[in-house]
């Protein structure tokens, strides 16, 4: 009798494990989307600070970037019972301290060099952060990753396009921007296929219509460098992105 309370206890209590397991994985996996997305963004940051070391709000946006990635280590951190991952966090926290040093060092090429190297650490770290955490997404889960693959992608394809008009290894940057742009058409290929409702496609039209544009001022690297408009509509686009994903968390 005593083995039959415990079996049923057990199966009782396995449903609410496995639904903490969960939630913990979301958070875990939002935090390494995070980091994903601020690693390109600091980097990028960082060579516009290259071009224009004047500029003290762009240093005010790299700190600012800088403590939210803090943030998202932290909440990892607090979560994961990976020891691969926190080992990840410790590889981490290491390289947000060297990039604290920089900043208080001279801007120069070969730190800017050094930051796209960051960017990709960042980008490794947090992929197999997430990795270790996956678990089966809904419709609705696969599309919000989906808007938040494209807000992260924006900021790369940005990133590789002011690193290929200040020439800094112009062929094989201007390469990974068009990987880049064409990894976000692909995803907005599938974006598009999804049944919105008709009062909610001027949304969806209004964001490829803007992509369209922005991506031309992207391939035109070798022939103007305006770095202020596209970040201008980089925002503008995040917005849109940002908007569709919330009706997707809705629906979850």
């Amino acid at each position: 009798m005593k083995k039959k309370l415990n079996i049923i206890l057990f199966l009782f209590l396995l449903p609410l494990a496995l639904l903490g397991s969960t939630r913990g994985d979301v958070k875990v996996i939002e935090a390494s989307e995070n980091i994903r997305y601020l690693g390109q963004k600091i980097s990028k940051e960082y060579l516009l600070l290259y071009n224009n070391p004047q500029k003290i709000e762009i240093q005010n946006k790299l700190y600012r970037d800088i403590e939210s990635m803090e943030k998202s280590i932290v909440e990892i951190s607090t979560i994961t019972n990976s020891k691969d991952s926190k080992n990840i966090l410790d590889f981490l926290i290491y390289n947000q301290e060297e990039i604290k040093l920089l900043l208080k060092e001279k801007v120069n090429l070969e730190k800017s060099i050094l930051m796209l190297d960051y960017s990709e650490s960042f980008l490794e770290a947090a992929n197999s952060i997430e990795d270790a955490h996956k678990y089966k997404f809904s419709e609705e889960e696969k599309m919000l990753m989906s808007f938040k693959e494209i807000e992260y992608l924006l900021e790369r394809a940005l990133k590789y396009y002011i690193a290929s008009t200040l020439n800094i290894d112009k062929t094989h940057n201007y390469h990974n921007m068009q990987e880049a742009i064409e990894n976000i058409d692909k995803i907005l290929e599938t974006i598009n296929q999804y049944a919105y409702p008709d009062d909610f496609l001027f949304n969806i039209e209004e964001m490829n219509h803007n992509w369209s544009i922005y991506k031309i001022y992207l391939y035109k690297s070798t022939e103007l460098f305006v770095p202020n408009l596209l970040l201008s509509s980089l925002e503008t686009l995040t917005d849109m992105t940002k908007k569709i994903a919330l009706y997707h968390k809705k629906n979850q």
